[in-house]
């Protein structure tokens, strides 16, 4: 979907300039008030010495979640497709891995008691060859992944403000990451979160504003083709030709949304790494983990209801035919992506449009810091300090973390100058470079014999094939498998029978090493002989070990319970902007039904701080 309009920047009042550039000045004044406490050591700039509360944490990650560019490509999918567009955002859009966080992921991680998700291999496979190759393998597949997020970024963002700001999007992109990389490199974790905080503040206004805009619209009057509202994997005939403008790849409609809830699936069970895992390295303890990913959902419905007032005032705008918006109107036919700033343009009021604009670049800029201090932990504590410098004092390693984080966000800003296409950034995060990781980070939690060698192999052959492919396929070859469908089995099969392979032909993991494994984070899967090992040792009880299995059964039934209760809440919410009282009405009470199922079965089970502390400080001596 290439942008092919433009909407002149005259539109944008000098009041509303100012309140962007007083938003922008905010940010970094913030991020300046906490360069002091950032810079004691690396703990706080990548962590924030586990002293955030989990609030600010779930907030953080829900602005996180909440892109410009994302949101972009959202409102294009929904406006073309309906709730078909909904279903297509399961690969990533929908964010659908909190359902699996909440409930047991995050907690795991927390119990990890590591700074990163790549430091993480040495825990999980031990300190010898294997378990070195498996962590450097690991900090760099997560700094490409990193590196992309970047890149996603700077394309969106400057296609976004280049329709308000009297200059192209390279210069807008520029302004951005200058702002960005200004706060973030001050203020490190402590800077993100709390700029978050006042991001998701302007945000939730931003969201709140349009979406009642949007619901006074009443899209009904303006799509009256039945097939627009419906929530199915077919799709009609009368949609086929909206549908390839889209993407030629959405023909096989059903085989895409079945690889995509497949992939998500993937994605909850293993993990997703970068700055979504930091956030939970950063708790105070598991209970804490699991509360703020509870308020990251009930967040995210903020953008949803949002996308669906974008595409509301987006109908009624092209409906209108309105002369005073014919080039928003234009810009509309032109591309689905321009729907978000050309309703922006032309139905916000002055004055509030410069509050609209500068929640949708706190939401850049919530991504593109939360990104940029995560990645530049990979390559400060997982390379630099674990291989090249391990007497590195602290002053040290946060010198590295501000040269890292100014290279991070050099490369991905000249990298995204090249790039036409926000969805085909992100198709190629979420659909080609991120799997390569997916089946790694799975076995890793579920299988023991899986060892360093295992998931080196699996990840770095996955994401070898990956990148070789697409740049084949950009090269004009190999143009069969451009469907992003096509490529996901061959870098799925490539990384599980590598990691397979290599397991099997390889030592296994030292027996003391997945004993720690076991007692610090009690994992599903094949971890029973452990379990029992555990009893004869006299780790733990006969007690305790039922009680490990009962909470693994409470987890089984609560993860049943909340992918249904987050899918079905962000259906009612978009639901009732439409004004489809029906489909309101079904999803909110199976949104009703599994939240109260959550509460016996996730909420009353979440430890007390006191029981957390207690089994931190016992358990948390294995494997360290």
């Amino acid at each position: 979907m290439e942008t092919t309009a433009t909407i002149t920047a005259s539109a944008l009042d000098p009041i509303d300039t100012a309140i962007i550039i007083g938003f922008l000045v905010l940010v970094t004044v913030v991020g300046f008030a906490m360069s002091n406490t950032a810079s004691e050591g690396v703990d706080d700039y990548f962590l924030g010495g586990n002293k955030i509360p989990w609030w600010v944490l779930g907030i953080s990650t829900a602005a996180s979640n909440f892109d410009m560019s994302g949101t972009m490509i959202i409102v294009a999918m929904v406006y073309e497709l309906g709730y078909r567009g909904f279903l297509v955002e399961l690969r990533g859009g929908v964010g659908l891995s909190l359902a699996f966080l909440m409930i047991f992921l995050g907690k795991w991680l927390r119990r990890s008691r590591v700074m990163t998700s790549a430091q993480f291999m040495r825990f999980r496979f031990g300190t010898d060859r294997p378990g070195q190759v498996a962590h450097i393998v690991s900090a760099v597949a997560q700094s490409v992944l990193a590196l992309g997020m970047i890149v996603y970024f700077c394309v969106g963002s400057g296609k976004f403000l280049e329709f308000f700001l009297p200059w192209d999007s390279r210069v807008c992109t520029l302004i951005m990451v200058a702002v960005g990389l200004a706060y973030t490199l001050m203020s490190g974790l402590y800077g993100v979160v709390f700029t978050d905080v006042l991001q998701m503040i302007i945000l939730g206004i931003t969201a709140i504003y349009i979406t009642v805009k949007g619901f006074n619209a009443d899209i009904t009057q303006y799509v009256n083709m039945q097939s627009w509202y419906e929530l199915s994997v077919t799709v009609p005939d009368e949609m086929k030709t909206d549908l390839m403008k889209i993407n030629s790849a959405f023909e096989f409609f059903g085989i895409c949304i079945a690889f995509y809830l497949f992939r998500t699936m993937l994605e909850g069970m293993g993990g997703v790494g970068g700055y979504t895992d930091q956030r939970f390295f950063a708790a105070r303890n598991e209970r804490e983990a699991g509360l703020l990913t509870l308020e990251s959902i009930f967040i995210s419905l903020l953008r949803w209801s949002m996308v669906a007032g974008l595409v509301a005032l987006g109908y009624k705008m092209v409906a209108s035919g309105d002369p005073s918006m014919t080039m928003s109107i234009k810009a509309i036919q032109a591309s689905a992506e321009n729907v978000l700033p050309a309703v922006i343009a032309s139905y916000i009021p002055v004055g509030f449009k410069g509050v609209v604009i500068a929640g949708l670049v706190a939401a850049a800029m919530s991504t593109f810091d939360s990104t940029l201090n995560a990645g530049a932990s990979y390559l400060v504590m997982d390379i630099y300090y674990t291989y090249l410098k391990p007497n590195a004092s602290p002053e040290q390693l946060v010198r590295a973390s501000h040269l890292a984080t100014c290279a991070l966000a050099g490369v991905g800003a000249l990298i995204g100058f090249t790039i036409g296409s926000i969805n085909e950034v992100w198709q190629y995060i979420t659909i080609a470079l991120g799997p390569t990781m997916f089946i790694p980070l799975v076995l890793r939690w579920y299988w023991p014999r899986y060892n360093g060698w295992g998931f080196a192999w699996g990840t770095g052959a996955s994401m070898l094939v990956a990148i070789t492919l697409k740049g084949l396929i950009n090269l004009g070859y190999l143009t069969w498998l451009s469907p992003m469908y096509f490529l996901f089995p061959i870098i799925f099969g490539v990384s599980l029978i590598a990691s397979i392979i290599a397991t099997y032909t390889t030592a296994p993991v030292d027996d003391e090493v997945l004993m720690g494994f076991y007692m610090r984070i009690n994992p599903a899967g094949l971890w029973a002989p452990y379990a029992d090992q555990a009893v004869a040792r006299g780790l733990i009880t006969r007690a305790e070990r039922a009680e490990r299995y009962l909470e693994k059964a409470y987890d089984l039934i609560g993860v049943c319970l909340s992918v249904p209760f987050q899918f079905c809440a962000l259906v009612a919410t978009m639901a009732f902007v439409f004004h489809d009282w029906e489909k309101f009405a079904i999803s909110f009470l199976i949104a009703l039904c599994t939240a109260f199922g959550l509460y016996f079965f996730w909420y009353r089970g979440l430890k007390s701080v006191e029981k957390c502390e207690e089994e931190d400080a016992r358990y948390g001596a294995f494997s360290k």
